[in-house]
């Protein structure tokens, strides 16, 4: 039992030191995925030249040779085999290089993005709010304007004819009197205390 746990531990520590750091295994994946594309042309090219080979054999040739028709074929079918291989060793490598702290990550970049576009949308919601309160404020105004400029200008018009007596008097209709009255000493006199004048002397009455 101690042997066991003791090389479980030493196979522990030589596997951490072993491990690839984060930036190591993202030049490591690059450089694996560029040999995998080389790879993979070098295959598609291997299958293309063999199906032309295999054509050339059977179709332009006045006598058909089994054996390299054959032959043709095999190369044909391990080209095939190898771009199959090659495709799948391209999808395991770009499974392995998505780990679980690089899709934490990227979990929180999104999140982090959404709750910008999030707040944006608020932002732009409370300002649309505020256009349409000061738009409804101003369709009121504007319905209220008929009344005040009728008020204004009755106001205006008004108040012209009380500045302007002249223009009410000459507009009145001046009575046309036949005859001119004799003022009575009474009236008189009470005109005179009117105006401040002297009152006319009075003539005296003699007794009969």
């Amino acid at each position: 039992m101690m042997g066991a746990g003791c090389t479980a531990l030493l196979v522990a520590v030589v596997s951490r030191k072993m491990e690839l750091s984060r930036a190591e295994k993202h030049v490591h994946n690059f450089m694996m995925d560029t040999q995998l594309t080389k790879r993979l042309k070098n295959s598609a090219a291997n299958v293309l030249r063999e199906t032309w080979l295999i054509y050339k054999h059977t179709k332009l040739v006045k006598r058909v040779n089994p054996s390299r028709v054959r032959a043709h074929q095999r190369k044909f079918l391990l080209a095939i085999y190898a771009l199959r291989k090659v495709k799948m060793d391209q999808r395991k490598l770009m499974d392995n290089a998505n780990t679980i702290t690089d899709m934490a990550k990227t979990q929180n970049t999104v999140y982090e993005i959404v709750s910008d576009l999030s707040g944006r949308q608020d932002h732009l919601e409370d300002r649309l709010s505020t256009i349409e309160d000061k738009l409804v404020g101003m369709g009121e105004v504007l319905d209220g304007l008929p009344d005040l400029l009728t008020k204004l200008l009755g106001r205006s018009s008004s108040g012209g004819n009380l500045l302007r007596p002249e223009s009410a008097a000459l507009s009145s209709p001046m009575p046309h009197s036949k005859s001119v009255p004799t003022p009575s000493p009474v009236g008189s006199t009470g005109l005179s205390k009117t105006l401040g004048l002297p009152a006319p002397p009075s003539t005296p009455r003699t007794s009969s």
